[in-house]
């Protein structure tokens, strides 16, 4: 075999190597996605503050609620303007409540009041958002909404992902950002596309939630992907949702949280076909709009049936 011929093998060989690896680097990390996402807003955390980690509400309204506190602080859980009870945390900062009596039906927002050790009273910053419904009749909704942007799905109308992949929350800000969340497995990676162009990945928590900030794009209708992706470089699972800017969207819930321009006017007219309904919204969510004619972006109301 002649020296040109051996050269010109070589160089066929590396080409060949060199095509599979972007192939596959391909596959398994798509580009950078091309929408740019603004700077998120700097959030304040008070370490003493309380929060919550899980709130599980089954069909009857019986529910458990947890979080973390500093260690030996007296938690009250509030809702609205009344306490359903108290917990002492834990020496890790654990605590975990168990209504004595079932939630009733309905919207309602719960907050955190501890006393710490040191005498100091300290309010959780993060609310969680409930919409109950009537007994037996269906799932119960819980939303922390972040105090940065964009909100944790704790119970969806899905229940646990159970292995599976779904994509729950869209939702967007008057900063233009978007907010997209859902479940995996834990540690599952998912990539998510507008239009099946790529806008972002993460991976799944321990307790399978995953989120993927972005851009919020023009004026739809747009078609949102999730992707769970295997390690190498496979898709093994695929939810595909529609979605409309100036929509917030909870896939399979009865309720809806309100965007950036939204009125109760403007709700019922999409959810409903005219505005007039909107007092079918108001009656549902008395408890939690003070003024139908003031609510506010990231409010999530109970939907009546039509």
């Amino acid at each position: 075999m002649t020296r040109p011929t051996v050269i010109a093998l070589i160089g066929l060989a590396v080409a060949a190597i060199a095509a599979l690896l972007a192939l596959q680097h391909e596959r398994e990390e798509p580009p950078a996605p091309a929408l740019q996402i603004p700077a998120p807003t700097p959030a304040t955390i008070d370490a003493r503050e309380p929060s919550f980690d899980v709130v599980r509400i089954d069909t009857e309204g019986d529910s458990v609620i947890a979080g973390r506190a500093q260690p030996g602080a007296v938690v009250s859980i509030i809702d609205g303007g009344n306490e359903l009870g108290q917990v002492t945390a834990d020496a890790r900062g654990e605590w975990v409540f168990v209504p004595p009596v079932p939630l009733a039906p309905g919207a309602r927002e719960l907050r955190l009041r501890a006393v710490n050790p040191d005498g100091g009273t300290v309010e959780s910053g993060e609310p969680v958002v409930l919409v109950v419904p009537e007994r037996g009749k269906g799932p119960a909704l819980a939303i922390k909404p972040g105090r940065a942007g964009g909100s944790k799905l704790l119970q969806g109308p899905g229940g646990d992902a159970g292995g599976a992949l779904s994509l729950d929350l869209v939702e967007h800000d008057d900063q233009g950002r978007l907010f997209i969340g859902g479940k995996a497995p834990a540690a599952g990676k998912v990539f998510l596309y507008l239009d099946n162009r790529f806008i972002g990945r993460a991976d799944a928590d321990s307790d399978g939630a995953w989120r993927v900030a972005a851009a919020t794009p023009a004026d739809g209708p747009h078609l949102l992907r999730a992707d769970l992706i295997g390690d190498k470089g496979k898709v093994l699972a695929r939810v595909e949702v529609p979605w409309t800017p100036g929509e917030a969207l909870v896939r399979g819930a009865a309720a809806v949280v309100v965007a950036p321009g939204n009125s109760l006017w403007r709700i019922a007219r999409r959810l409903y076909g005219h505005g007039t309904a909107y007092t079918m919204i108001y009656e549902a969510n008395r408890g939690r709009i003070r003024d139908p004619d003031r609510i506010y972006p990231g409010q999530v109301f109970s939907v009546p049936a039509r």
